[in-house]
């Protein structure tokens, strides 16, 4: 079992889609960024840039409606996936459309976040330049809580870069990245004695001209060179893209304290990798079962919760897999086989004499091998029978590392999954690992393993034997602080019967190596052929009652 990528990726973007409006003014109440322009018969302006910004196909700018036509033939801009589309209405300025749909440059503008996160490598690209005498160079600092030096200013697009170019960068391995949060900015050419003009008739920035002739402005605001508290002029607004996940896009003013046409297209750029403040993180949907996992991502500069996954087909494997609130109801088994406790077990009403131990009866109703006590009692939802009793069926239990419980048995609910690369299984199921741009990042003290998939302790470096896992450096017994369910001892971390696998050679030795064995239900001899195995199903039996 294993979520659908293509499905998460509608799932997160229709999530993100549904977020509201903002609106965005200079601190003189100036609304930002102004409306679109024109230039050459052609509409200007962030909605233009924004609307070129396509998955395939060509810009959504619809063509001018045709004079002395039917009012609905005029074109809708509808030629691709992009951001924005922009369309005409019946006499409308021939130039500038009225319509806008899609990413607003005015509604969805946002100056937060301030600072982000990087999930995966980063794409850089440059949009655009506008009508911008300075080129200005583009890139990222690591977030430290003080203005980064010129030092920790990393260039990834200089004053010579065309508008359409990408560059890659695999921030989390670059040898500059600190780890945590990441924050951008641009450094332009202006003369700080003669604004407005480039220093000394060089209108290309560059990172050493700092020194004597230009500014940096920078995506946490109050390090601008012309900041003043909460009547700080704005330098940049944020968008969060529409129809790529993980990507914002960066619309910069470029001109000291202001004095520009505040159309926001100075330097225009777009980063996709990177989730805001806090993202990528796990974090609750308030769905059930399976669609509860989620991930943490922007939402209109704001963290909200995405799922990480979409109802599946429920299957025997202690997961709510359709998200309905029930554990495997209606979860389906091989012929002769009953779900049971997140496993399918024999039927032990076809092969009783061998499928139930001696301490154990079979239930016809259930099909399953109880407690003689037990046999024909039902117990409500999240409980189960113990010695002729319904009780808690987890109450009192600690399971050892890395096992759950479920119904009164302790079960590794990714013991026998095997997921794609990539991905990582969590409680069962298989998800985005972090290395990719939809998973979970690593906590605290944990790193990406080298496949991009699961959170490891990298502190013990020879790593740790069976039954034990790492915790700060230390290899830490699987078993430590487990309380096993009914009269079972934890061993190699897992729960067997006491004595079992004393010899090297029983019940434990096989719980290790990962049989899922349980004295409570029927399971087959792990190295009895597969042949023998059905047949051995396949006998009749006698009842022992």
């Amino acid at each position: 079992m294993r979520t659908s990528m293509g499905k998460l990726v509608l799932v997160v973007l229709a999530w993100i889609s549904a977020r509201p409006a903002l609106a965005v003014t200079q601190p003189d109440n100036t609304p930002i960024p102004t409306q679109m322009g024109c230039n050459g018969g052609q509409p200007t302006g962030l909605a233009a840039i924004f609307a070129c910004q396509c998955t395939s196909g060509t810009c959504n700018i619809g063509a001018a409606c045709p004079g002395n036509q039917n009012p609905n033939s005029c074109d809708q801009g509808q030629h691709g996936t992009c951001e924005t589309r922009i369309w005409h209405t019946w006499n409308d300025d021939a130039c500038i459309p009225s319509n806008v749909a899609g990413l607003s440059p005015q509604l969805n503008a946002s100056t937060t976040p301030e600072t982000f996160q990087p999930t995966c490598a980063l794409t850089f690209e440059l949009l655009s330049r506008g009508t911008s005498q300075f080129r200005s160079v583009f890139g990222w600092y690591n977030v430290t809580g003080q203005k980064p030096g010129v030092d920790d200013l990393h260039v990834m697009i200089d004053c010579t870069t065309p508008p359409g170019t990408e560059v890659v960068l695999d921030v989390i391995g670059d040898p500059a990245y600190r780890g945590g949060e990441i924050g951008f900015f641009i450094a332009t050419p202006e003369s700080r004695t003669n604004h407005k003009q480039c220093a000394g008739g060089d209108c290309c920035a560059t990172l050493p001209r700092l020194a004597q002739a230009g500014y940096v402005y920078y995506s946490q605001r109050a390090f601008n060179p012309d900041a003043a508290g909460t009547q700080s002029f704005i330098h940049l607004l944020t968008y969060d893209s529409l129809i790529s996940p993980h990507k914002f896009y960066f619309a910069w003013e470029d001109l000291y304290a202001g004095g520009g046409n505040n159309d926001f297209t100075d330097i225009v750029t777009s980063v996709e990798g990177v989730e805001c403040s806090g993202g990528g993180q796990e974090c609750d949907t308030g769905e059930a079962g399976l669609c509860a996992k989620g991930v943490s991502l922007c939402m209109n500069g704001a963290i909200g919760c995405a799922p990480l996954a979409v109802p599946q087909v429920e299957a025997c494997d202690g997961v709510d897999n359709d998200c309905d609130g029930e554990v495997d109801d209606n979860a389906s088994c091989p012929p002769d086989f009953v779900c049971d406790r997140g496993e399918c077990r024999p039927n032990c009403s076809i092969s009783v004499e061998f499928a139930c131990g001696i301490d154990r009866v079979c239930d016809l109703q259930k099909h399953i091998c109880v407690d003689p006590s037990c046999d024909g009692v039902t117990c409500p939802a999240g409980q189960i029978c113990r010695q002729g009793a319904c009780g808690g069926a987890c109450d009192g239990v600690v399971c050892p590392y890395g096992q759950d419980c479920f119904l009164g048995a302790c079960i590794d609910r990714c013991r026998n999954i095997v997921c794609a690369a990539g991905e990582r299984c969590i409680e069962g199921a298989c998800l985005p690992g972090c290395g990719t741009c939809d998973g979970i990042q690593c906590g605290a003290g944990l790193t990406c393993t080298a496949g991009g998939s699961t959170c490891v302790d990298g502190s013990c470096p020879n790593g740790c034997p069976d039954g034990t896992h790492c915790e700060a450096g230390s290899c830490v017994d699987d078993c430590a602080g487990a309380v096993c369910p009914h009269d079972l001892v934890c061993k190699r971390g897992e729960c067997v019967e006491p004595g079992a696998g004393d010899s090297g050679t029983g019940d434990g030795d096989r719980a290790a190596a990962g049989c899922g064995c349980s004295t409570t239900g029927a399971v087959l001899p792990q190295a009895v052929p597969l042949g023998l195995a059905l047949l051995w199903i396949a006998l009749p039996r006698r009842r022992r009652r």
